[in-house]
């Protein structure tokens, strides 16, 4: 008996027994707690599976072509197909191990579970019919045993690395608009990036590592199985930068040892959003020019827009000695070998100091002339700068009748003529340079006819000829409006303020958008001695009226003796209970702050009671939108009162105007009539939006309604 003759059986009995392990730990996977030495083995998956999926395709060629590499006995060819299944089933039994852990998206991991195991079983039956010498049945078997490896496999991928993972390099990948610094998001546009590229694998929606998400706003903060990644009581001991900061060798760093680490700048930039409240809405243009994080983000957007060269870097000794007093050479940004070369000093400067840039005239892309002594024989020699793209000749004097050589630069973008006394010739030569994006002509003694030839025959430049009082208006600044309190008993005294004194300020008391018809007009200090949304701008003659300033000022009310919420407010937003809802504490717009409570998954529903029947005129709900976090006015107020017995009765119904794109977030109130006497009981409920309009970034997600006051007159 040969050496596999007397393993075979072995292997029969261990892959029977596997089959027993496996079909008792699927059947009973959801009710059995696994020791800690079994997680060690579930890790091993993604190790094991190497082996099986290749003895099973070299079990597959030798089935299909058996004399390939010259095995001709048959025990040989059974050996190695049983101890590909043997591999297999460990390999399954392993990833149920995995499995049991959690942390994977239950739709992409059941798909995974059952090929795998479909893998398993069917590759039994291509061994059995095989072993039977049931041909046709055992083809059958390994082609469907095989087609299921692949497609396991490519399950597999979709967990551990995106469901796009395996076709990515063959389709077209959806280029992501471009957005400008003064309208990119800082968690939109500079912190989820940095996410989606070192944490989103392991914490996204196909994998979710330890509960914890952070692919979304509502997912970041709601937090894992260690509590929330952000902690808004102390910022500086956010979980999110606490594990960033640990030791590599340490088993909670993150990113994990072996996966690719943040940079230093990308941990710079999460520490100075964290440590600034970790603001979801904020642009990045709000954050303080001087800021850490604004100083960060704003090179990421200048890295953008660099212009990449396919000419060779200026030798660096050749740079070292053209430099001098009167001459600066330098790249034009670190790593670009693209050059800008600036003059000082006129009474040092001649012809011959262009013509000393000979060797680097390849790598001159930005030359400064201003206030140099050219003459326009002169400009000939800038002619053989091939890749120059800006040439400021501001008051050099010339008139311009030598600018017919700079037509040759076929990469001239930018060209600057200021205070120097063009001619007529100059404008049919710079008529010809279609390649201009921006030309400045301030002060040149053209006649505004000549400006005009020049502008038509240059439709795509844009044409600078210095200021002329065009009748444009500019807009006003916003007024102050200052007050000691905005929650007050009795009366509130409200002052508004503009630091130019001659406009006029408009004000609403209703929320509505101040104009010319409807306004009150401020003429000094006044009182409140309501709640109010109060709404303010600025206007004066010859100017555009101003942005709004808003603020909600809210008159404490009527307290309920009893009050009770039908469903609790997220865990993540949850204040004090009710209590928040009349604790004359106003939130701002930091809605972490704990002064706010927050719904999405349910309605915000309060029923609010009094021991003694009261006289009730209205009442007022202060609200807080941020659409950039997901948080939208409610989409539906409904307000009950009871009758004389206890029942409810619905008094007022309303589905408030919803924004149509993301705004800056504000603090508004929504009031409503009740007019009734002897009123034992109130319910109110306000609806959160389900789902998210299509133009959001989050569309067809929940959104969010925030409370913070109720306010009963």
């Amino acid at each position: 008996m040969t050496e596999n003759q007397r393993i075979i059986p072995i292997l029969e009995n261990v892959l029977i027994v596997l089959h027993g392990i496996v079909l008792i730990l699927t059947i009973g996977q959801n009710y059995i707690s696994l020791p800690v030495f079994l997680e060690v083995v579930g890790r091993m998956h993604p190790l094991l599976l190497h082996f099986p999926i290749v003895l099973l395709f070299l079990t597959g060629l030798l089935f299909w072509y058996p004399n390939w590499l010259g095995i001709q006995t048959k025990s040989a060819l059974r050996f190695l197909f049983l101890a590909s299944l043997v591999l297999t089933g460990l390999t399954v039994l392993a990833g149920l191990f995995l499995s049991a852990e959690g942390g994977y998206e239950e739709d992409l991991l059941f798909p995974h579970q059952w090929t795998g195991l479909g893998v398993f079983w069917t590759g039994t039956l291509w061994y059995f019919f095989w072993t039977k010498n049931k041909i046709q049945a055992a083809k059958f078997s390994s082609l469907f045993a095989l087609a299921l490896v692949l497609v396991a496999g490519h399950l597999g991928a979709n967990i551990t690395h995106g469901s796009d993972y395996l076709l990515a390099p063959l389709e077209k990948l959806e280029e992501k608009p471009e957005v400008p610094l003064e309208e990119a998001l800082a968690f939109d546009h500079v912190i989820k990036p940095i996410l989606e590229q070192k944490c989103i694998s392991c914490h996204g929606p196909n994998k979710k590592k330890g509960e914890l998400r952070l692919d979304e706003m509502e997912f970041f903060l709601t937090g894992g199985e260690t509590g929330p990644a952000l902690d808004n009581a102390n910022w500086e001991k956010s979980l999110l930068l606490h594990r960033i900061f640990l030791p590599m060798e340490d088993e909670e760093h993150m990113p994990p040892k072996g996966k690719i680490q943040l940079t230093e700048q990308e941990i710079e930039l999460l520490q100075a959003w964290v440590l600034d409240s970790a603001r979801f809405d904020k642009k990045v243009n709000q954050y303080p020019q001087e800021s850490t994080f604004f100083t960060l983000a704003k090179g990421l957007f200048d890295d953008k827009d660099r212009k990449t060269y396919d000419f060779p870097f200026a030798d660096k000794g050749t740079i070292a000695k053209l430099n001098n007093e009167y001459r600066v050479i330098q790249a034009i940004y670190p790593d670009s070998p693209g050059l800008r070369v600036s003059f000082f000093g006129k009474s040092q400067f001649n012809a011959n100091s262009l013509d000393e840039l000979s060797k680097i005239k390849e790598q001159v892309v930005d030359l400064n002339l201003q206030n140099m002594p050219l003459k326009d024989a002169d400009l000939d020699k800038l002619a053989n700068f091939p890749n120059l793209e800006t040439l400021n000749l501001n008051f050099t004097g010339i008139n311009g009748s030598g600018l017919s050589s700079l037509t040759k630069l076929e990469h001239l973008q930018e060209l600057s003529l200021s205070g120097n006394p063009l001619s007529e010739d100059a404008v049919s030569h710079l008529g010809k340079m279609q390649n201009l994006a921006e030309l400045y002509v301030w002060n040149t003694q053209l006649p505004a006819s000549q400006l005009t030839t020049l502008s038509a025959s240059l439709p795509d430049t844009r044409v600078e000829s210095g200021f002329e009082d065009d009748g444009r208006l500019y807009q006003l600044n916003a007024p102050v409006i200052e007050s000691e309190k905005t929650i007050f008993q009795d009366k509130v005294q409200v002052t508004m303020k503009h630091p130019i004194g001659s406009v006029k300020v408009f004000y609403t008391l209703d929320n509505s958008t101040p104009d010319s018809s409807n306004h009150i007009v401020y003429e000094g200090p006044f009182f409140l001695e309501k709640s109010a949304n109060l709404k303010a701008r600025a206007f004066a003659q010859g100017w555009l009226g101003s942005p709004e300033r808003q603020t909600v000022f809210l008159k404490s009310g009527i307290r309920p003796d009893k009050m009770n919420l039908t469903f609790p407010p997220n865990e993540r937003y949850k204040g004090k209970g009710p209590e928040t809802l009349f604790d004359l504490e106003k939130g701002d717009t930091e809605f972490t702050s704990g002064n706010w409570l927050g719904f999405k998954d349910t309605p915000f529903e309060i029923t609010m009671e009094f021991d003694k029947p009261k006289d009730i005129e209205n009442i007022a709900f202060s609200l807080f939108s941020a659409e950039g976090s997901y948080i939208f006015p409610p989409a539906k107020v409904e307000i009950w009162i009871a009758d004389a017995g206890g029942n409810f009765q619905l008094l007022s119904s309303e589905s408030p105007e919803m924004p149509t794109q993301i705004r800056e977030s504000q603090l508004f109130l929504k009031e409503y009539p009740i007019q009734k006497s002897q009123v034992r009981k109130i319910k109110a409920r306000l609806s959160p939006i389900n789902p998210l309009p299509k133009w959001h970034p989050g569309a067809g997600q929940r959104g969010w309604v925030f409370v913070d006051e109720i306010l009963i007159n």
